[in-house]
C-alpha cells in the first residue's frame, strides 16, 4: 500500500473531506498507482486530492471516486459506519459533494451565507443577491463548469460572470434556468419558483422606471420650459418698449 500518508492539518471541513477520501480508498484496498490506471490522472495528482493541504477541484474528487469504482464496486464497502444500510455510489457521491462544498465555502469564508427563498425576492437587487447566494452555497464552482452544465450558447461566460458578481440578472427565463442547472438546482419545481421570482423582479424594475420618469413628465406639464420662459420675457420686454414709445 506504500508509505503512510502525512497527517491532515488543514481547517476542519477540508480535513473532513481529506479523511473521507482516505478512508474510502483504504476500505476499497487500492493504491494510487492502481487508481491512476483507470483515470486521466497521475498517482501524485490523486494523492494530492486527499492530502488535505488545499481544497481540490470537484472534478478531481469525482475522478478519485470513479477510479476506485473502476477497481472495486463501491457497494461492497461501508465508508461511514454511522450511516444506516450499505453504501452505494450515489450516496458516496452525495457525501463527497457535501464535504467538498463545505470545504470550498470554508476556503472562501462564506459558511455564514444563507440561501434566499425565491418567494422573498421582489426586486432586481434582491434577485441578484439571491442568485449569488446560490452560487456561493454551491461552493462557487468554476464558471466553465456552470456553463457546461447549463449550456454554452445560453449562458456566455461574460453574462455568467456578471450574474455571480451581482452586477446583472439573467437576460431571460432560459438563461436563468441554465444558471440554476449550473449550480445544481435542476428540479423543475425550483425552476418554476425562480422564474416567478424573476418575473416579480422585472415587474418591480419596470414600475420603478415608470415612477422615476413620472415626475419629469409632470414637471414638463406644469412648468414652462426655459425656451417658453425666454419667449415670455422677450414678449414682455417688447410690450414695455412699445408702451414707452406710445407714451413718449
Amino acid at each position: 500500500m506504500g508509505r503512510p500518508e502525512r497527517p491532515v492539518t488543514g481547517p476542519p471541513h477540508l480535513e473532513s473531506l481529506a479523511l473521507y477520501l482516505r478512508a474510502y480508498r483504504a476500505t476499497a484496498g487500492v493504491t494510487y498507482e492502481e487508481m491512476s490506471q483507470h483515470v486521466d490522472a497521475s498517482p501524485a495528482t490523486l494523492k494530492r486530492t486527499a492530502a488535505g493541504t488545499k481544497v481540490p477541484r470537484w472534478d478531481r474528487v469525482a475522478q478519485f471516486q470513479h477510479a476506485i469504482r473502476e477497481i472495486n464496486d463501491v457497494a461492497l464497502y461501508k465508508v461511514d459506519e454511522t450511516l444506516p444500510g450499505s453504501p452505494d455510489s450515489h450516496r458516496v457521491r452525495e457525501a463527497l459533494h457535501t464535504l467538498w462544498t463545505y470545504a470550498r465555502r470554508e476556503e472562501r469564508d462564506t459558511l455564514e451565507i444563507k440561501k434566499v427563498a425565491p418567494e422573498t425576492v421582489g426586486n432586481p437587487a434582491e434577485l441578484r443577491y439571491a442568485l449569488w447566494t446560490l452560487y456561493e452555497t454551491a461552493g462557487a464552482p468554476p464558471l466553465r463548469t456552470i456553463q457546461a452544465r447549463g449550456g454554452e450558447l445560453i449562458l456566455p461566460l461574460s453574462s455568467l460572470a456578471r450574474i455571480v458578481s451581482q452586477e446583472a440578472i439573467p437576460a431571460d427565463d432560459q438563461q436563468l434556468i441554465a444558471f440554476l442547472n449550473g449550480v445544481g438546482r435542476t428540479s423543475p419545481t425550483w425552476h418554476g419558483r425562480w422564474t416567478k421570482a424573476r418575473t416579480r423582479a422585472i415587474s418591480s424594475r419596470e414600475s420603478s422606471q415608470m415612477l422615476q420618469h413620472a415626475p419629469d413628465a409632470d414637471r414638463d406639464r406644469d412648468f414652462p420650459s426655459s425656451r417658453q420662459i425666454r419667449f415670455s420675457h422677450a414678449k414682455i420686454n417688447r410690450k414695455i418698449r412699445l408702451g414707452f414709445t406710445r407714451t413718449g
